[in-house]
């Protein structure tokens, strides 16, 4: 229990601190724990180091201020980086694109979002807990349309065979894949470590399951990494959501539970149109 008030601490602090100075060692001392303590407890429940998951929220909060018309050097500097070369590469590395490019080009920010541990949870949780807020908020105002969990085909391979930053690229390069399919109306999300939701707004089950396809049409296309071209595939689900009553771990549930139904199908979309 210990470790989830800690954790829940220092994600707070993250967010409150990700246009200040901040580092490791800086945020083991606000939380009143060891540098190896905090480090531990961030590589067993999120898989990733303290200055990983640091730099994964100040990209993903510069990539919303980039689209708010900001220039590159303001952005840098505010999000701690000593030149808008240095920043370029950072935002370059984790995004698969330059940040003048982005900026014209891209619609959705929220490749990592922050983290979120639930009130009251009693242990660590194997998925990763990513917050969904913003989603969950459309969905409720929604109410009755169809959504889309998708996730990438034996993710856990890619990265033991060519490596965790190439398996990051990959997850870049999922999330521009879905893009480039998505109308104006529609919003993407990251749910989980290899795992998207796009919030439609179809009434039809017709129109989600043609858009699914869409995206499934690009399996097999590469990602360029550091270890060479790496082909991916990717699964989705189409599922409807009713959202009057709809809890926050409710909607997560359903959008799990339609990506386990693209696992049992050999052409990679599987449609759940019952009411849920």
């Amino acid at each position: 229990m210990r470790n989830l008030t800690v954790l829940t601490a220092a994600l707070e602090i993250v967010e409150q601190r990700l246009c200040e100075p901040m580092n490791a060692a800086d945020l083991a001392e606000a939380c009143f724990v060891s540098y190896s303590g905090l480090q531990k407890l961030f590589a067993y429940a999120l898989g990733c180091s303290v200055s990983e998951y640091i730099t994964k929220r100040r990209l993903s909060r510069a990539s919303v201020a980039l689209l708010a018309g900001r220039s590159v050097t303001e952005v840098a500097l505010e999000y701690q980086y000593s030149s808008p070369e240095a920043f370029s590469r950072a935002f370059r590395r984790v995004w698969g694109i330059a940040p003048s490019e982005f900026r014209k080009t891209r619609r959705f920010t929220d490749l990592h979002p922050k983290f979120r541990i639930q009130e009251g949870e009693a242990e660590m949780i194997t998925r990763k807990p990513l917050d969904v807020s913003e989603l969950y908020d459309y969905l409720k105002r929604l109410g009755g349309s169809y959504v889309l969990g998708i996730d990438i085909v034996n993710f856990m391979k890619i990265n033991q065979d060519y490596g965790y930053a190439a398996g990051d690229t990959v997850i870049a390069e999922t999330f521009a894949r879905i893009e480039q399919e998505l109308g104006d109306e529609m919003l993407l999300f990251r749910i989980g470590g290899d795992e998207f939701a796009v919030a439609t707004a179809y009434e039809d089950v017709a129109d989600a399951e043609a858009l699914a396809r869409k995206i499934v049409a690009k399996n097999g296309a590469v990602a360029k990494t550091d270890k060479g071209d790496v082909p991916f595939w990717l699964r989705v689900g189409v599922s409807r959501i009713t959202g009057e009553a709809l809890s926050y771990k409710r909607a997560l549930e359903i959008l799990y539970e339609s990506v386990a139904h693209a696992r049992e199908r050999d052409d990679f979309v599987a449609v759940h149109a019952e009411g849920l």
